[in-house]
C-alpha cells in the first residue's frame, strides 16, 4: 500500500511541479542546518522532481552554540557572500532569535501570500511570525508533548492497568509528585519516576503567562517559583534518577537497564529518541518486526510504553524554514520562486505532508492533512500496546501556549538551568539566592534588557 501511495504523491508532484526554470537552468541553494534530517526529508522527497534544483548542505550541530554562532556572524557581517546560506533551519529554542530579527526575510518578499499558509497549525505558524505579526519562517511539523509511560512497571508498582488509570495519577503535578513518592515506596526505591529535573523543564515552562523579557525588562514568572520547588521536591526526596537528559541513565530507563516510569516526549522523541532506543544499542525504528524482535532477544522494552496528556500541555522542539534577506534581495526571479517552491513544498504542500505522515508516522504541521490522515481511520501503534499515538497528539496539539517564546529564550534559560535549578534543586542555595546570582549573570550577557 505504501508503494502504491508513494508513486501517487511521485505523479502528482511531477505534474505540479512549478516551471521556475528550464530543465537546462540549474539554480543552486545553500541550506545551513543544524541536523541532516530536513535534508533527508528534500532528498528523498523534493529533488527526484525538481532535478534543476542544487542544494549544498552545511550541518552544524547545536552543541555549545556552534550553529547559533556560526550563522549569526555570517549574517550579521556576511550575509551576502557566498558562504552564507540561501535558506537555513531554525530550531524551537532559538525560534524567535532569528524571527524577531534582521537575520530573516519576510516570506512576502519570496512571493508568499497569506491565503497560502491556510490549514497550516496556528501554533507553528504563530511561531515563526515576528512580533508585529510578519511571517518570517515555516514549519512542516508541529511537536506537541506526552507522558510516555512503562505499563509492565505501572502494573507492577501502582496496580495500574490503563493509560486512564494513569493519566488519573498524574492529572497535575500535586498527583505527579504523590505518584513519584507511591512508586518510591511500592518499589522500595528501586523504579524512579523520571531520569531528572532537565526531564521537567520543556513541560513546566509552557505554564508562565509571561516571556522572559516583556517591554525590554526581565520577568520572573510565578510558575516558575513553582517549577523550582518542584525540582527541589524530586531531587530532595529521591524521586528521580538524579541524571541529566541525554545521558546514559537517561537512555538506560528506555532500554530497560534501569527502572524508570515516565519520559515526556513530544512527537520526533516518540520516533527518534524513545522507539529506537528500547533497546541497548539502538535499533532501526523504521523496521518494526525487526525492532520488536532485537528488543524480545535483548529484554528491550518494545511494545510496554503507554501514552497519556499528562499534568499539562507543552510543545517541545521544532523546526522551521527561513531565508537570508541578502540573499534574497540579491536573487533573480528564478532563483526566489526555487526558494520559495522549496519552502512551501516542505511545509505547505499536502500531497507531500500526508505521504511524509504515511512513511514517517510524525506529526505534521497542517490541520487538514492530519485530519485526513485521522480519517483514514485508527492506526493502532504495536510500540504504544495498540494505542493511536497520531489521534492523541491531534488532541494534544492546540493546547501550546506558544506567546511565552521570546527573543532571548535560548541564552536565559541555559542560565536559569545552570543558575537557578541546579544549585536550588540540591540545596546548594535558597531560590532567593540563586535568583540573585541568576540576576547578574543575565544582566552581563544580555546588556539590552534592564533586569531589576
Amino acid at each position: 500500500m505504501k508503494k502504491v501511495l508513494s508513486l501517487v504523491l511521485a505523479l502528482a508532484l511531477v505534474l505540479g511541479v512549478m516551471s521556475f526554470a528550464s530543465a537546462e537552468d540549474v539554480i543552486n541553494l545553500k541550506f545551513y542546518s543544524f541536523t541532516n534530517e530536513l535534508q533527508g526529508v528534500i532528498e528523498k522527497y523534493y529533488e527526484p522532481t525538481h532535478p534543476n534544483v542544487k542544494f549544498e548542505w552545511v550541518i552544524i550541530p547545536t552543541d555549545g552554540d556552534q550553529y547559533l554562532t556560526k550563522v549569526d556572524t555570517l549574517m550579521g557581517s556576511s550575509a551576502d557572500s557566498e558562504e552564507a546560506p540561501d535558506l537555513f533551519a531554525i530550531e524551537a529554542g532559538f525560534v524567535k532569535h532569528y524571527i524577531d530579527s534582521e537575520f530573516t526575510a519576510p516570506l512576502a518578499d519570496l512571493g508568499f501570500t497569506d491565503a497560502e499558509y491556510e490549514g497550516a497549525l496556528d501554533v507553528m505558524l504563530k511561531a515563526g511570525q515576528d512580533s508585529n505579526g510578519v511571517q518570517k519562517g515555516l514549519a512542516w511539523q508541529s511537536t506537541p508533548g506526552a507522558l510516555f509511560y512503562r505499563a509492565s512497571l505501572a502494573e507492577k508498582y501502582l496496580g495500574v492497568k490503563t493509560p486512564e488509570e494513569f493519566q488519573a495519577l498524574v492529572s497535575d503535578w500535586d498527583a505527579f509528585v504523590e505518584t513519584a513518592k507511591k512508586l518510591k515506596d511500592a518499589s522500595e526505591g528501586a523504579c524512579k519516576m523520571i531520569t531528572g529535573s532537565g526531564d521537567l523543564w520543556n513541560v513546566y515552562q509552557y505554564q508562565r503567562t509571561q516571556p522572559w523579557v516583556v517591554d525590554g525588562k526581565l520577568v520572573i514568572d510565578d510558575e516558575l517559583l513553582d517549577y523550582e520547588d518542584l525540582c527541589y521536591t524530586m531531587y530532595q526526596e529521591d524521586l528521580t534518577q538524579k541524571a541529566g537528559a541525554w545521558a546514559e541513565t537517561w537512555f538506560a530507563g528506555m532500554q530497560g537497564a534501569v527502572e524508570t516510569m515516565c519520559y515526556f516526549l513530544p512527537t520526533w522523541g516518540l520516533h527518534y529518541t524513545l522507539k529506537p532506543n528500547c533497546v541497548a544499542g539502538g535499533g532501526d525504528a523504521a523496521d518494526e518486526e525487526a525492532l520488536k524482535a532485537l528488543s524480545d532477544a535483548n529484554n528491550g522494552t518494545y511494545g510496554d510504553w503507554r501514552m497519556v496528556a499528562g499534568p499539562c500541555a507543552y510543545s517541545w522542539g521544532g523546526t522551521w524554514i527561513g531565508a537570508n534577506p541578502a540573499k534574497v534581495a540579491a536573487a533573480d526571479d528564478a532563483k526566489k520562486a526555487a526558494m520559495k517552491d522549496v519552502i512551501a513544498f516542505v511545509t505547505l504542500n499536502q500531497d507531500f505532508l500526508y505521504q511524509y505522515a504515511i512513511d514517517s508516522g510524525d506529526f505534521v504541521g497542517n490541520k487538514a492533512v492530519v485530519d485526513k490522515y485521522l480519517a483514514d481511520g485508527e492506526r493502532p501503534n504495536p510500540f504504544l500496546g495498540g494505542q493511536d499515538h497520531y489521534k492523541l497528539f491531534a488532541d494534544y496539539v492546540s493546547l501550546t501556549n506558544v506567546d511565552i517564546l521570546n527573543y532571548y529564550d535560548n541564552k536565559i534559560n541555559d542560565a536559569w538551568s545552570k543558575f537557578v535549578t541546579a544549585p536550588v534543586e540540591t540545596g546548594e542555595k535558597t531560590v532567593e539566592e540563586a535568583i540573585e546570582e541568576f540576576k547578574k549573570e543575565v544582566a552581563a550577557a544580555i546588556t539590552d534588557i534592564t533586569v531589576e
